[in-house]
């Protein structure tokens, strides 16, 4: 009886133990694969979006062509909760990672239609590079908050990847927790502290 009652303990501790594994394994960013960060910055991809046949534009070109690509995008963003601005001749998307990813990184289901239509709108004007850069509050230990934000980009840009934006047109990195836009004192500025960014900007 003795034993029966051991074992049942043993199995017990055991379910517990995997349980909390499985827990641990949503949240621990420590342990992130930083390999599946890739691209590189516009500069250096310019050659090779050339000879993918993506034409530059000239500097006078590139006012007006993304200023038609901001006026296409700017109906189905009206819908949304990501937020948009023209900062020079670059589109700037901001989404809070909550509207945007779960725990586990995943794109959610109730944004993904909105995403789907600012890849359409890539795919067709293509003349021109996507930097998405993920941004976290200051919970939580600076290094983890660092290798989630680049998890967080490497998601949102695997998205883009998978539904046919050239992986050449896309540079992915984190920022942590050091680029403040919001108190990190109070809920709602951690909410938009934790955030991606989704920069658009004219090869020229």
């Amino acid at each position: 009886m003795k034993k029966f009652i051991y074992v049942l303990l043993l199995l017990f501790v055991f379910s517990c133990t995997l349980d909390s594994g499985k827990e641990s394994v949503s949240v621990n960013y420590s342990n992130a694969n930083l390999s599946a960060l890739t691209g590189k910055n516009k500069i250096v991809q310019k050659p090779t979006l050339i000879k993918l046949g993506i034409q530059p534009l000239s500097m006078t070109e590139a006012k007006g062509y993304m200023l038609n690509l901001f006026n296409l995008l700017i109906p189905d963003l009206e819908k949304t909760n990501i937020t948009y601005q023209m900062a020079g001749n670059d589109i700037i998307l901001t989404i809070q990672s909550h509207i945007i990813l779960d725990k586990n990184m995943n794109i959610l289901d109730s944004i993904a239609p909105q995403l789907d239509n600012i890849i359409s709108a890539l795919a067709l004007n293509n003349r021109c590079f996507i930097e998405i850069m993920g941004h976290t509050s200051s919970v939580g230990p600076s290094a983890e908050n660092l290798v989630k934000s680049k998890n967080m980009s490497i998601s949102v840009g695997k998205y883009f990847m998978d539904r046919g934006i050239a992986p050449e047109r896309i540079f992915m990195d984190g920022m942590g927790e050091y680029q403040w836009i919001a108190d990190n004192s109070t809920r709602e500025g951690r909410l938009l502290n934790h955030r991606i960014e989704i920069r658009i900007s004219p090869l020229i």
